[in-house]
């Protein structure tokens, strides 16, 4: 569903850009109640791509982060802001602050962009935004025979919803 493009010019070990997945994606399904199995984080490295701003070539000197999310009625500009922020502290915490590396280690924007309009994953329509829990009680009995069959996604995802409060109450109505 939501797909994170982080462009970075500054060279971003492995361990950094695992770093900075991971507190995207725990982010994101915090911000927004989704299975982390949704969330992609591509890295694409910027340094030689010719960036413009303000009509100056700034080549090799920008890092930017591009949320490309479902829009809805439930996520509000605040929310958007306060995952803009919440990014801007995960590059800093994943990368280290810009006086350890340099001018060009500065994260320059995040961008959240509200136009996954649908998406398709694994089989499934995904659903409007906000009607993530609802959809997974709907579709767990797929899931789980999915993971019974060997899907690694699917049983990853049904591991981590077991853990979550926000999506406890899906799997003891399964139950009842």
């Amino acid at each position: 569903m939501p797909l994170y493009e982080v462009w970075h010019s500054y060279p971003l070990s492995e361990a950094q850009r695992a770093d900075l997945a991971q507190r995207i994606t725990t982010i994101h399904t915090t911000v927004f109640t989704v299975p982390a199995v949704f969330v992609h984080v591509r890295f694409a490295n910027y340094a030689a791509t010719d960036h413009y701003m303000g009509g100056k070539k700034r080549t090799g000197t920008i890092n930017l982060v591009l949320g490309n999310v479902r829009a809805g009625t439930s996520r509000t500009r605040d929310l958007y802001e306060s995952l803009c922020r919440q990014i801007e502290v995960a590059w800093t915490a994943a990368v280290g602050p810009a006086t350890q590396g340099g001018a060009h280690a500065h994260l320059a924007g995040v961008f959240v962009l509200g136009t996954v309009t649908a998406s398709y994953k694994e089989g499934f329509m995904h659903p409007e935004a906000g009607q993530d829990v609802e959809w997974v009680r709907d579709n767990l009995p797929k899931f789980q025979a999915l993971a019974d069959d060997g899907n690694e996604l699917c049983r990853d995802m049904i591991a981590e919803l077991k853990t979550r409060e926000d999506f406890k109450f899906v799997f003891e109505n399964r139950n009842a």
